[in-house]
């Protein structure tokens, strides 16, 4: 998949994701509904994975390799969007 591809497709997904919270928070259901509560959770940790992957692609391709020998010698720390990754 080429970058402006892939840029195009996380776009669309963090607006799917703002439609979805969107509709949620018209719901009135939020403060309510632990179900809701939950999957508003979800949702908005898929959009900040989404977000960050896109800040990703959109750097040029020296910085993303300066920053994967960076990441390789930390390589034993974890984040938390590494345990939410698709």
């Amino acid at each position: 998949m080429s970058i402006s591809k892939k840029v195009l497709k996380l776009r669309q997904s963090i607006l799917k994701a703002n439609t979805q919270l969107d509709q949620i928070r018209e719901s009135g259901l939020l403060d309510t509904s632990e179900e809701t509560n939950i999957r508003y959770n979800k949702i908005l940790l898929e959009k900040a994975i989404y977000k960050k992957e896109l800040d990703e692609a959109k750097q040029p391709v020296i910085q993303r390799l300066f920053k994967k020998i960076a990441q390789s010698h930390t390589r034993d720390k974890k984040l938390i969007c590494d345990y939410f990754k698709p």
